[in-house]
């Protein structure tokens, strides 16, 4: 394709697609998405973000989807289980405490559309699932103690049988890695791996290979002082009697 032909598909010039071609101008978002959709067969905006460091918003649907396609995730959660392993009655508590301001209706479109997520994960034998959490996320009485007691009850069935591979760091670990935040890793089938992490207002997407390596690098620092799954899975079972 000239470059007359591909600037009058995308809305160009052709000057402007000889300056992108010689590196001597960035394209546009409005412009990559364009030559995404007439040459770059939908990898064009995924390799722009791995050459550029990859630290892009994240949209919640995007990353869902990721989970659901992904060979394996390795999470690591201080506050929350992850929203594809929750319980109805935590999920709800944790979306109307989390956004107050939502309306019952759509607080309650919400919980479905994250229930069925859940369903699907529970039911399904793909992506491998390996999952480090803080000590005090047991502690945690999400929705109160019945919800908490029920959430604990689904992971420990998960690890039970094998679908979850769960690991618990003490709470009075002297060098915890886990103090930046809460990330998860996506081991993809056909792409390049991504990560993803969260803070307080909002997620990104990393798809660099430095940024995901480290990561992973993170989460085997966390692996290393964490409980085994054998004590991880005690751990869960003690602090439901203690509900007792």
């Amino acid at each position: 394709m000239t470059q007359t032909a591909l600037a009058r598909r995308v809305n160009s010039s052709k000057s402007q697609i000889s300056d992108i071609e010689r590196g001597k101008a960035n394209p546009s978002a409005q412009l990559r998405s364009a030559l995404d959709g007439a040459i770059g067969f939908g990898q064009l905006e995924r390799l722009w973000d791995d050459l550029t460091g990859g630290r892009r918003p994240a949209w919640l649907d995007e990353i869902a989807t990721a989970v659901q396609e992904a060979e394996a995730v390795y999470e690591y959660q201080a506050l929350a289980f992850p929203s594809y392993l929750q319980t109805e009655g935590c999920a709800r508590a944790l979306i109307r405490s989390a956004l107050p301001w939502l309306p019952p209706d759509e607080i309650s479109a919400r919980v479905r559309e994250r229930m069925d997520r859940a369903r699907n994960m529970d039911e399904s034998l793909h992506p491998m699932l390996w999952l480090v959490i803080d000590r005090s996320l047991l502690s945690r009485r999400y929705g109160g103690p019945d919800a908490t007691r029920e959430q604990l009850a689904h992971i420990a069935a998960l690890a039970e049988r094998e679908r979850l591979t769960l690991q618990v760091v003490p709470t009075d670990h002297p060098k915890h890695p886990g103090n930046s935040g809460s990330f998860r890793v996506l081991t993809m089938r056909d792409d390049p791996d991504i990560a993803y992490v969260e803070s307080a207002e909002e997620g990104r997407v990393l798809t660099n290979s430095t940024s995901v390596a480290r990561r992973r690098m993170l989460f085997a620092a966390l692996q290393g002082v964490a409980l085994d799954p054998e004590s991880s899975l005690r751990a869960i079972h003690e602090e439901m009697k203690r509900m007792e």
